[in-house]
């Protein structure tokens, strides 16, 4: 981890930036066209992950407060399609195995880019919601001799928002944020069919609580 394909990560980062533009970009068209509601919600919160294991031992992933934000259109009465954005900065050390010094190696910015769906369950001032998403997470060491990775990730939570009004809410959320590597692919064709089997799993579990301010338009 940390160690490759970092003009290829910043690459994917442009590319998946301009997609993601274009996305936001349809979305707002169509929910203006067709008037449904949109939500904005800018975010702050505590972020947590777990260490990276190694032969020599652990790096440790420091717990920080992380930001961002969330876009929400409303496509059904209880239906939101979302994208999220969701950044932490902070610091990455290594503890030795059958040691206990734990030596600084770098400052880290994690970020992810997500789209998903997001469900609320009931009506009325509370509502109680639950929200999955899929997309990438960018991992950037702030040191020019490590380079930056990219991975597939997935988010799933829940939490709840209370409505003032009709155009402010605020929203209470906590979130599991998890990176997937792909470690092997294969085609198999047989009688004029083909399928392809991936194996893949995940090195981190993080995690998030944050709090935000939701404004309905």
């Amino acid at each position: 981890m940390f160690a490759f394909y970092s003009q290829s990560s910043h690459k994917f980062k442009y590319y998946y930036s301009t997609i993601l533009s274009i996305i936001v970009f349809n979305i707002l068209s169509f929910a203006q066209s067709k008037q449904k509601q949109i939500e904005v919600t800018p975010f702050v919160g505590y972020f947590l992950t777990s260490n990276l294991s190694t032969l020599d031992g652990d790096l440790v992933i420091d717990h920080n407060f992380n930001y961002g934000g969330v876009l929400d259109v409303r496509v059904s009465d209880d239906l939101f399609i979302e994208l999220l954005y969701n950044r932490t900065d902070t610091e990455v050390r290594f503890k030795q195995e059958y040691f206990d010094t734990v030596k600084y190696l770098f400052d880290m910015s994690i970020e992810y880019f997500q789209a998903g769906a997001h469900v609320e369950t009931e009506t009325g001032n509370f509502r109680p919601f639950a929200a999955f998403t899929l997309g990438a997470t960018y991992f950037n060491p702030i040191d020019d001799n490590i380079n930056s990775e990219l991975e597939f990730s997935f988010t799933a939570g829940g939490g709840i928002k209370y409505y003032f009004t009709e155009n402010l809410a605020a929203r209470l959320q906590w979130r599991f944020l998890i990176p997937v590597y792909f470690s092997s692919a294969a085609v198999f064709c047989s009688d004029g069919y083909c399928g392809i089997f991936i194996t893949g799993g995940t090195y981190l579990l993080q995690y998030d609580l944050t709090a935000g301010l939701t404004f309905s338009f």
